[in-house]
């Protein structure tokens, strides 16, 4: 009996003294797979989130960035199945909340997403990306007033907040204030001119004014900057359309099937 206790003792102190190792070496797959997701290695950054996952599954932040992971390779249902495990073994955690709400609305589930962005909101109520967030929910779900309030607010955290921003200006010309839409988008544009949506839209608020030559200069520069997207083109054909050069908006549209031919583009 003693011998089987003295036995028992020892695994009991082995098992002490590999846990912490195991959870040392956890946290370095953890912070190589952080690394890995900077440098745009999505695939490795998971191999090593799940080897720290093997090693410690109870860290929540090791099933949050895999489950970012997963969003990054456009793949929802595995990155919420993630936050779950997160929200499991810390509820109050704001950032697996605000990630599965960007899950949820990349699944076009907008009233879960709104769950969770409330609850994040709820939880760190000045962090300017939940409200700006959630502002586009609102977008999404046609409430336009509510979602302008809630870029607003979120501009009013964080006045450069460049993403606000463009989304305020999509709003407000949406409602047809295409004066604010511009101010906003032009803000937008002084803050970083490689955001090509932020061109785009400008592009079509000029457009409603019958600007042409400012609409066209605005789309052009948004293909510089991105020559893939068809968006791009089909905003420049409806220029061309408005204009009456019929054979150019034809030339942007059959570009914008060729880059696009399954309606799959997240324009």
């Amino acid at each position: 009996m003693k011998k089987t206790f003295k036995v028992l003792m020892v695994l009991i102190f082995a098992a002490f003294c590999i846990l912490p190792a195991a959870a040392q070496t956890a946290e370095y797959y953890y912070m190589r797979g952080l690394i890995y997701s900077q440098k745009g290695d999505t695939d490795l950054a998971i191999a090593d989130f799940s080897r720290a996952i093997n090693l410690n599954p109870y860290d929540p932040y090791y099933w949050l960035d895999r489950g970012n992971a997963y969003m990054d390779k456009d793949d929802p249902t595995r990155s919420i199945e993630d936050f779950n495990r997160a929200l499991a073994l810390d509820s109050q955690m704001e950032e697996a909340y605000y990630s599965r709400g960007t899950a949820y609305s990349a699944q076009g589930n907008y009233d879960k997403a709104l769950d969770d962005y409330n609850k994040a909101i709820s939880l760190n109520p000045s962090e300017a990306t939940y409200w700006s967030e959630r502002g586009s929910i609102y977008f999404e779900k046609g409430d336009i007033d509510k979602s302008i309030a809630d870029f607003t607010k979120a501009l009013t955290l964080d006045p450069n907040l460049d993403s606000a921003l463009i989304s305020r200006g999509e709003a407000y010309l949406e409602k047809g204030d295409v004066t604010n839409a511009i101010n906003d988008l032009t803000k937008a544009i002084d803050l970083d001119q490689t955001q090509e949506s932020s061109w785009i839209a400008r592009g079509e608020a000029y457009t409603t004014l019958n600007q042409y030559d400012k609409a066209l200069a605005d789309i052009n520069k948004a293909i510089s900057i991105n020559p893939s997207n068809p968006a791009s083109y089909n905003s420049r054909s409806n220029i061309y359309l408005a204009m009456g050069n019929y054979e150019q908006a034809i030339k942007d549209l059959d570009k914008a099937i060729e880059l696009d031919p399954n309606g799959t583009y997240d324009w």
